[in-house]
């Protein structure tokens, strides 16, 4: 017998684009959801590979087919599959706390990149916000793809879309993270280029250390 799939309900926080409160829940049969899901859950078959932004009624239809009481208020509400990794992880890794953890000084790039169009990510206004404030600085990069590409939903995306981030002072890390890149293309990923990467994006030493030798073991 299988174990059940876990999954994660987030309300997110309207003014800093992070989780305000969440909920986990199982499901037996992955189809089950992928059918509530709709078109855009088609080329997702074991649905870890997307973000799922949920309007009232596709919330309403999850909460009762597997009973997950989840009142989100005036909060968007996503899904996400639940990453096995966040019970082996000791510490806070910054994927969806990008924003707060900038204005409070502990983490110093982020980087946010989507298929375009919209020319916008889902956390623009927020991010935007703080930058017109003076507390961050903004670069976009824009790449367009050979050819466009048409999703399952219908949806047709001309490129991919970069946002970066930095608090000020630190805008020297948008352009050393863009020659890691530059590195990678020509001469691949190594642990070198993966412990400089999380240096850019503010994370300490011990942290790069345990990231890498986690990274170690899954490749043995």
């Amino acid at each position: 017998m299988t174990a059940p799939h876990r999954f994660i309900l987030r309300a997110i926080h309207p003014e800093y684009a992070c989780p305000a409160f969440e909920s986990m829940f199982t499901v037996e049969q992955l189809e089950e959801l992928q059918a509530l899901l709709g078109p855009d859950a088609e080329d997702d078959r074991q649905l870890d590979q997307k973000i799922y932004w949920l309007d009232r009624a596709d919330l309403a239809a999850i909460s009762q087919r597997f009973g997950i009481p989840f009142d989100a208020n005036a909060c968007e509400v996503n899904l996400t599959r639940y990453d096995e990794r966040e019970e082996e992880i000791p510490y806070l890794t910054h994927t969806g706390y990008e924003l707060p953890l900038m204005l409070d000084g502990r983490k110093k790039l982020a980087r946010l990149y989507f298929e375009y169009p919209p020319h916008r990510h889902p956390y623009e206004d927020q991010f935007d916000r703080f930058v017109a404030q003076g507390f961050l600085h903004k670069e976009v990069d824009v790449e367009p793809f050979d050819k466009p590409i048409r999703a399952a939903s219908g949806k047709v995306f001309d490129g991919l879309r970069t946002a970066y981030y930095t608090p000020k002072g630190e805008e020297w890390r948008i352009q050393a993270f863009r020659l890691i890149e530059r590195a990678q293309r020509h001469g691949g990923w190594n642990d070198t280029l993966e412990r400089l990467e999380g240096m850019l994006y503010g994370y300490e030493d011990w942290q790069n250390d345990w990231w890498l030798a986690y990274c170690r073991r899954n490749r043995q």
